[in-house]
C-alpha cells in the first residue's frame, strides 16, 4: 500500500499540477514536496516515503545526483524512485535506470494526463506489492 510519496521538483506550478492529480487518484496518499536533491534528504529525516517522483533539472542538486547519493544509502536505497522530468534526452533516461530508477516518465502538458500517469504507477506499485513473492 502506499501511503506516502516524495515529490523532488523544483517548479511550483509542476508541484500544484502533481498535488491536484494525486488528490484526484487518492486523497489518502500523503505528498511531501522537496525542491531539490538538497531538500530531499532533509525530508527523509523525517518521512521515509513509500514512492519517490524525482524531476532531473533542478539547482544545488539535480535529480542525477539525487539518485546516486540516495541509491549508496542503505537506509533508503529501496525506495522505489520514478524520474519525472521534461527531459526528453535518450541519456539521461538510460543513466537514471542505471543508477536504480524503476522508470523514466516524461513530464505531460494536460492535466487529465498527469492524473493518467499517477494513477498507473500507482495501480502498478500497488499490484507489484500483491504479488507473492
Amino acid at each position: 500500500m502506499i501511503h506516502s510519496i516524495l515529490l523532488v521538483d523544483d517548479d511550483p506550478d509542476d508541484q500544484y499540477i502533481f498535488n491536484n492529480a494525486l488528490k484526484v487518484v487518492d486523497r489518502s496518499i500523503l505528498l511531501s514536496i522537496a525542491k531539490d536533491g538538497v531538500y530531499a534528504f532533509e525530508k527523509l529525516q523525517v518521512v521515509k516515503p513509500d514512492l519517490i517522483f524525482l524531476d532531473i533539472n533542478m539547482p544545488r542538486m539535480n535529480g542525477i545526483e539525487f539518485l546516486t547519493k540516495i541509491r549508496s544509502i542503505n537506509t533508503f536505497n529501496q525506495i522505489p524512485i520514478i524520474v519525472y522530468s521534461t527531459t526528453s534526452n535518450i541519456a539521461d533516461k538510460i543513466k537514471v535506470k542505471t543508477l536504480g530508477a524503476k522508470d523514466c516518465i516524461e513530464k505531460p502538458i494536460l492535466f487529465e494526463d498527469t492524473v493518467d500517469i499517477i494513477r498507473r504507477v500507482i495501480g502498478s506499485f500497488r499490484k507489484s506489492l500483491s504479488q507473492p513473492a
